[in-house]
């Protein structure tokens, strides 16, 4: 029979093997199939990551308020004028896509886009989204081309039926007023 001596450390795995053992005949291996993980375990694994993203939330708030404890008051001073600044910026870029977005939409109304076209196609070009905008054009040159067709046939005058008297007719009209010069008598 083998003797295996196998002792562990902490470090350094010793397994010697005195007599050689024949190998079996190797069989397909079956693929295992991973346990999943049930529900509960993985509620508990998510419980454990929440604890330790408040727990490092809190201790960068701590490291934070411990940081600006340490500050001079010009460097306190220095950080909230910055901070200040930063906001002024971000309402200004606010206050300026507004504007575009005003300035755009009359511009579309004037093309005759209707309110909510203008709206949206103002908003795409000030976001530059190509896509958007195509969209909205194909949407307003549809209804522009029904806007026409609807036109066109409301101008059309309505076709005779053949029901009205021949006093009525254009083409009678015509004929009987050119005078009979090549007529037989």
């Amino acid at each position: 029979m083998a003797e295996i001596n196998v002792t562990t450390s902490e470090a350094v795995v010793d397994t010697t093997i005195t007599q050689a053992v024949p190998t079996p005949k190797t069989e397909p291996k079956k693929e295992e199939v991973p346990e999943t993980p049930s529900v509960q375990e993985l509620m508990n694994e998510i419980a454990k990551l929440k604890r330790a993203v408040d727990k490092s939330s809190s201790e960068a708030a701590d490291y934070k308020k411990k940081w600006k404890e340490t500050l001079s008051q010009t460097e306190v001073a220095t950080m909230e004028k910055a901070e200040e600044e930063a906001r002024r910026d971000e309402q200004l870029k606010a206050l300026m896509r507004e504007n575009q977005i005003n300035k755009l939409e009359k511009t579309y109304l004037g093309l005759n886009y209707t309110a909510d076209e203008a709206s949206r196609m103002a908003i795409a070009e000030a976001d530059n989204d190509f896509d958007a905008k195509q969209k909205i054009m194909a949407e307003v040159d549809a209804r522009k081309q029904k806007e026409l067709e609807a036109q066109w046939l409301a101008s059309r005058p309505s076709p005779s039926m053949g029901t009205d008297d021949a006093d009525d007719d254009p083409f009678l009209k015509g004929f009987n007023s050119v005078p009979m010069r090549f007529a037989r008598k």
